[in-house]
């Protein structure tokens, strides 16, 4: 858990409930699929999942321990078993309130906890999520783009977001608003529309396919992106 809440981590915390909120759903248990195989058919090898953390496909940003299994299942037993390590203070407390909370036996799919709760939860989520934006953030945007972003909500918004797509879209991204910038494009408004098109528009590849699942996303977002404040 984050312990020096500087303006930029509160900024993106506050920004990153807004993605929770907005685009991620609640709660699923892989138990729900072996219960109802032809319901949870489209969740796979998802893991034990809230606000778009899966403890098992996203294990890295959880534990400092290799996974041992790529099975589900088999790593539900792991987890259970306690043999990982947490990486931080916040994937503890996140999955361990999860646990205390009985969820995988008393909270249904999708289901969302009473508002204080939730609150904590989104705030933990957004604290496990930070180090790895920071990462990609750093990597991905020219020292003249983060600089933008950092004062964009919006943009803000939509990169936080990127952490949940993939390290290959917050590239893309990235990679989108850099040459946007570059070419004198920083206007904040013009770069919204940037941000856009790169969802709605395009695939991984410059002029390739959109990707359905993310250009669907990027027309919700569209829908709001503006109303997205720090304040």
């Amino acid at each position: 858990m984050i312990t020096d809440y500087t303006p930029e981590n509160l900024k993106f915390r506050k920004v990153t409930n807004e993605v929770i909120k907005r685009l991620e759903g609640g709660y699923y248990h892989p138990n729900m699929m072996k219960k109802d195989p032809v319901k949870f058919k489209a969740y796979g090898k998802s893991g034990e999942t809230m606000f778009g953390l899966d403890r098992h496909a996203g294990h890295s940003l959880f534990y400092s321990t290799p996974r041992l299994s790529s099975d589900v299942f088999e790593n539900i037993k792991n987890i259970e078993g306690n043999k990982y390590q947490y990486k931080n203070e916040a994937a503890r407390k996140f999955w361990q309130t999860i646990d205390a909370m009985n969820a995988k036996t008393k909270w249904a799919w999708n289901y969302i906890p009473d508002a204080q709760l939730a609150d904590q939860l989104r705030n933990l989520a957004s604290d496990i999520i930070y180090p790895n934006y920071v990462k990609l953030f750093n990597t991905y945007l020219t020292p003249e783009a983060r600089e933008i972003v950092k004062n964009s909500a919006p943009l803000t918004f939509h990169l936080s977001y990127a952490t949940w797509n993939g390290s290959g879209w917050f590239k893309k991204f990235a990679a989108d608003i850099n040459e946007a910038v570059a070419k004198g494009v920083k206007k904040e408004s013009d770069l919204i529309k940037v941000a856009i098109f790169s969802r709605t528009k395009e695939g991984l590849k410059k002029g390739s396919t959109a990707n359905p699942l993310i250009k669907q996303g990027g027309e919700k977002i569209a829908t709001f992106i503006n109303d997205i404040k720090f304040d």
